[in-house]
């Protein structure tokens, strides 16, 4: 082709490029164009990047779509998803308890039964009603103003206690329609919290004035405190006997040590007999005080399962303070109810730390011991290693100072016993072995010695443990002397 021709007026330059998409874009059907628009607004919304995005819906010829609405944090989305749950329920916390007692007792509720109970609220008995104060409370998250949900709740609350009470009574009538509320309920235990839920939902008030003016925090009741304790008490335990235990779990949490509430049921039956105590309303105080060591139990066991010595320490000590509280406040000779149950979490407890603390000579053994030089070498022990037993020698000592109430008297006097024979022969013997050392063996020998002198700190005392920190010293550089 010849320049003229290429210069020619008449000639049309090719569409380029950006000219020809924007032509496929504006020929697209209608449908397609509004889902290619819709697609890159979600895209932004998601924080995503979409390169030419303005262009191409641009080029459709439609307004961009409007950008999705920010997403609400999971957390906040949870809390405003069970508004009316959490609100309708509030009255009910000091009562709520994490864990699954064996026998119900009342005035403890599961706190895992709430869910439970809402469900069958809201699918079986006021379906309507309920559907109205959840949108209520949420309303009430949004804008920050709870005024209107207690107005809600108070028109809502009738509704539900008539329908649920309904629901029990019929369950009360047949073995038949008892497992049938068990099945809707999902558990036999929360059928039973259903009963303190509607008690309490109903006279919270009334609860709570009975003890409303005892002291915030009871260091010792007894004496005049425990005789105004009673007298604050005794008519709603007259006129009302269903709501004590309510009253009674309201002034426990007022107590230091909790198990003296059981002061008060003795007091009333006028003896410590427990078949004395249990004819009389203030049985529950004795109920609330074993409900009371068996969580101790069931904390214990948590805390030794995740590994948290703390826990199961103060666990221990709650189970052993309110043992030796309740036997010397009442009688637990005899074969009754009760004396059965504290007799059978004394041994559950006893038989939960008799196989924690039953290896761990054999674990101290098995870290310090002398190697000889024919043994295979090894690294030296982990940090994490020593920690581990430390933690276990902290749980024997703790059940060493607490024996008495957990039968572990005989068991945690052999173990200690035997750690304490074996630490310090051994240890002198591997502050010899180290001055003559081979590198290779060195850093175990070392690693051996300051563990040793760790569990030492534990089982002898710190000041002890100092005494060896510094023969320890004097060994490993001697022994780092004669090396040189």
């Amino acid at each position: 082709m010849t320049e003229a021709a290429v210069n020619r007026p008449d000639s049309v330059a090719a569409p380029s490029s950006m000219e020809r998409l924007r032509a496929y874009l504006s020929a697209l059907p209608d449908s397609a164009k509004q889902l290619l628009s819709s697609e890159i607004a979600k895209a932004k919304a998601r924080g995503e990047e979409v390169p030419g995005g303005d262009m191409i819906v641009a080029a459709l010829g439609l307004a961009p779509a409007p950008a999705a609405p920010a997403k609400m944090p999971p957390a906040e989305e949870a809390r405003r998803e069970d508004a009316a749950p959490r609100l309708l329920f509030r009255p009910l916390e000091p009562f709520l308890i994490d864990e699954r007692l064996e026998t119900k007792v009342r005035g403890r509720i599961m706190r895992a039964s709430l869910p439970a109970i809402w469900t069958f609220l809201k699918r079986d008995l006021k379906p309507d009603e309920a559907a109205a104060l959840e949108q209520v409370c949420r309303r009430a998250e949004v804008d920050g103003d709870e005024v209107p949900v207690a107005a809600a709740i108070a028109d809502f609350l009738p509704k539900f206690s008539v329908a649920a009470y309904a629901a029990l009574e019929q369950a009360g009538s047949g073995e038949l329609e008892r497992k049938r509320l068990n099945v809707r309920l999902g558990d036999e235990r929360v059928r039973e919290d259903l009963a303190d839920v509607l008690a309490v939902l109903n006279d919270a008030p009334v609860i709570a004035s009975v003890v409303a003016k005892a002291p915030s925090s009871i260091k010792n009741l007894a004496d005049e405190g425990l005789a105004n304790a009673r007298a604050m008490l005794d008519p709603l335990a007259a006129s009302r006997p269903g709501l004590l235990p309510f009253s009674l779990a309201l002034l426990q949490a007022r107590l230091v040590q909790r198990a003296q509430l059981v002061r008060l049921a003795v007091l009333a039956a006028d003896s410590d007999e427990p078949s004395k105590i249990a004819a009389s309303p203030y049985r529950a105080a004795v109920d609330l005080v074993i409900g009371d060591i068996e969580r101790a139990t069931q904390k214990v066991s948590r805390a030794i399962k995740e590994g948290r010595g703390d826990r199961a320490a103060a666990g221990i000590k709650e189970f052993h303070d309110s043992v030796r509280s309740l036997r010397t406040d009442m009688s637990l000779t005899g074969d009754g109810p009760w004396q059965r149950r504290v007799a059978k979490l004394r041994a559950d407890l006893a038989a939960l730390l008799s196989a924690e603390i039953e290896g761990i000579p054999g674990e101290v053994r098995r870290l310090i011991r002398p190697r000889q030089r024919t043994d295979q070498p090894m690294q030296p022990i982990t940090e994490e290693v020593v920690g581990e037993v430390e933690a276990r020698l902290d749980l024997l000592n703790t059940c060493r100072s607490h024996a008495s109430e957990i039968a572990l008297n005989e068991l945690t006097t052999r173990v200690f016993s035997e750690i304490q024979g074996y630490l310090d022969p051994t240890l002198t013997q591997l502050m010899e072995n180290i001055r003559s050392a081979p590198d290779v063996d060195r850093a175990l020998k070392i690693s051996q010695i300051e563990a040793a002198v760790r569990f030492s700190a534990r089982i002898f005392g710190a000041s002890y443990a100092q005494l060896l920190q510094k023969a320890a010293d004097v060994a490993i550089n001697s022994g780092k002397a004669s090396g040189r």
